[in-house]
This record gives C-alpha cells, structure tokens and sequence, in this order.
C-alpha cells in the first residue's frame, strides 16, 4: 500500500509538470512568473492545511479518547479568516504581483476554503491507513488541475482566466475527498481536545517550511525582470518536483515515529530520499537545455544551467521536509524554530546582496535548506 501510495504521488508530480508546461507556454515568461507568484502566496496561505494533514492523520492512528477528529470545524474557521483578509488586499497584491486584474487575487481567494479541507481530508485517510483511497485523492487533485490547464490554455486564457479554471477543479477535488471519507465524516467528530492550540504548534514548523520553500518565488518576481522571474519560477519548478516526488515518504514516515524503530525508519527514509535526488540530477544533467525546453518551449532555454542548480536546491528541501515532518508527528519545535531562522536569514541576504539573479537566489535557499537537514542529523544524535 505504501508503493501504491508512492506511485500515485509520482503520477501527481509527473501530472504537476504538463501543468507547467501548458501554462508556461500559453502564458509567456511574464505573465507566467505573475501566476507563480501568486500561487505561491497561496501556498503560504493554505500551510494550515499540511498541518492539519498530520495532526488529524496521528490522532486517527493512535486513537485516543477525546482525541479523534476531522479537524473541519477549525479548518472551516481558518479558511473564512483567510479568504476574508486576501479579498481585502486584492488591491495590493495585484499591484505587487503586476497582475492585470484584481479578480486573479480574489479567485484565489475562493480556492481556501477548498484547500484546507482537502487537508484535512487526506489527515483521514493517512490516518486510518486507507492509503489506496489517499493515493487515488493525489491522483485526482493532480488531473483535475491539469484538465483545468489544458483548457485554460486551449482559450488563451490570461493570469485570471487560469485562476478561474482552478477553482473549478478545486471544487472537484474536494467532492470527491468527501466522497472518499464518507464514511469517517458520518462517525468521526468535527473537533477534538486542544486540537487549535496543537495545529498553532505544528504549524509553526509547518508554516516555516513552506515559506522557505515558497519565498524564493515571491523575491525573483521583485527583484529580477518579469522575463527573467518567469525563468526563475520554471526552473524552480525542478526544485519543487524533488521534494514533492519524495513527499510520500516523509508522509510514510509519521506514523512510525511512535514505534520502536523510530530511528531506523527515519535513516532509511533520509537515503531513499537522497537516492531519489540524485538520480533525478543525473537524469536532467545529460542535457539541462534539452529539459528546460521540454517544460516550457524554445522561450526558456536559456535557463537549463539554472534548473539543474535547482535539482540539488530541491534535495536540499526534501531533507528539510523529511526531518520537520518526523520532528512535527513527534510534537517537537526545534527545527521548526531553526526553520524560521534560516528562512529570515536568506531572505534577508537575498533582498541585501544575492539578488542579481536566478543562480545567486537558487543557491541562497540551497544553503539555508542545507543547515536545517544538518540540524536534523545533529537533533537526533543529541536525543540518541
């Protein structure tokens, strides 16, 4: 089942990159950098949904009175707050982000609700060990998104028009997790014991990690060129494929910190990650140029030098990921709080000094993701 959980998060990462394809091309390298940075203030926004994934997914697994929940009355909360503030700053962000329209913002907006939920409603299936179901939810959150690509791209679709087409797809994906959990949602409560103050706490390490591995985004499209941004965020792409191609085994991983093997398991997972890693860098080291283009057209092909330094920029992050994962099912804080610092620390330098281009801000957040992977090593030798 593990396997079947793997395969079906590669398939969603291999789904993610023809999205990157048909909207890289469709939009040009612009417009596109607009669309990652907005995305990726997103992401930023929807962090409660990761941590509500491992809290609701331990809590199932370990099943303790008074414990067990579905997290969706918090999660209902939390995306209300959320959607309410974005539609207010629409202005602002779609002046910062160089957006054409304020209406892409504000249907952004209506994606974090969705999002959340369907957080929480892959904590279920993590958790009751429905792992076939959970692979199958990936898989359809992946195709939908690309569905909504192609035919954004068959219209020609500007920055709004995509955000459009994926708040469709986002509705989808949430119908069809409740329909896969069906059964826990009739059972299962919809809060549980200091469930809010243990998310605060995991989501702290949870919300450090995504903006480390989000900001890079935001920081190109201000301080490079709109052409060059849209490079950056192609090229990134690479990055993000390694720690989301290796995120099933970080999640693998959670429910086994509670045994007596803890550590092993962890080691284990630490190589296969590596392994992964470096098999991608040696795939896209034959010809960077030629993968580049494959991704996102003739356009881009200038960037291939800077998606291979993004290949060993995301191993950096599937460590990070990995270890802040094990730590968070754990209910530790250390990395997290590392995470935080690290995060400040290189956009600080990136904003001061490493900004006159791709490669100096690849290699700034490659070094920061670096020092919290070293600190997970020296965190578990200090508990041995």
């Amino acid at each position: 089942m593990s396997a079947a959980l793997g395969v079906a998060m590669g398939v969603a990462n291999a789904v993610g990159y023809l999205v990157v394809l048909l909207l890289s091309r469709s939009l040009g390298a612009s417009d596109f950098g607009g669309y990652s940075a907005l995305s990726a203030y997103g992401v930023l926004l929807s962090i409660p949904a990761g941590a509500f994934q491992v809290i609701i997914a331990r809590r199932i697994a370990m099943n303790r009175a008074g414990e067990v929940t579905s997290g969706l009355r918090a999660t209902l909360l939390l995306s209300a707050l959320a959607t309410t503030i974005t539609v207010v700053l629409a202005p602002v962000l779609a002046a910062a982000f160089h957006l054409s329209s304020l209406w892409a913002v504000v249907l952004l907006a209506a994606m974090l609700p969705g999002m959340l939920i369907t957080g929480c409603l892959q904590g279920i299936l993590l958790g009751s060990h429905r792992l076939p179901a959970l692979a199958s939810l990936y898989v359809v959150t992946a195709v939908t998104r690309l569905i909504a690509a192609f035919v954004a791209a068959a219209v020609h679709a500007d920055v709004t028009g995509v955000m459009a087409a994926m708040l469709t797809a986002n509705v989808l994906t949430v119908l069809v997790g409740g329909w896969l959990c069906r059964r826990e949602l009739r059972t299962v409560p919809t809060t549980g014991h200091a469930l809010v103050r243990e998310m605060l706490r995991s989501n702290s390490s949870l919300a450090a990690f995504i903006a480390l591995t989000n900001v890079d985004v935001l920081l190109a499209r201000h301080f490079l060129s709109p052409h060059e941004s849209g490079g950056y965020a192609l090229a990134s792409t690479f990055a993000r494929a390694i720690f989301w191609g290796t995120q099933f085994i970080a999640l693998i991983v959670v429910p086994r910190m509670h045994r007596v093997d803890a550590t092993r398991a962890l080691l284990r997972a630490t190589g296969l990650v590596v392994l992964i890693g470096l098999t991608g860098f040696a795939i896209v080291a034959i010809n960077p140029r030629f993968w580049v283009t494959a991704a996102g057209g003739p356009e881009y092909a200038e960037y291939g030098p800077l998606a291979l330094a993004c290949v060993l920029l995301g191993i950096a992050w599937a460590l990070a990921q990995l270890w802040l994962f094990s730590e968070m099912s754990r209910g530790g804080a250390v990395l997290g709080a590392l995470t935080w610092v690290v995060t400040a620390a290189q956009i600080a330098v990136i904003a001061l000094w490493m900004h006159g281009s791709g490669a100096q801000i690849a290699l700034v957040c490659g070094i920061g993701a670096t020092v919290i992977a070293v600190g997970g090593l020296v965190e578990l030798r200090l508990r041995r």
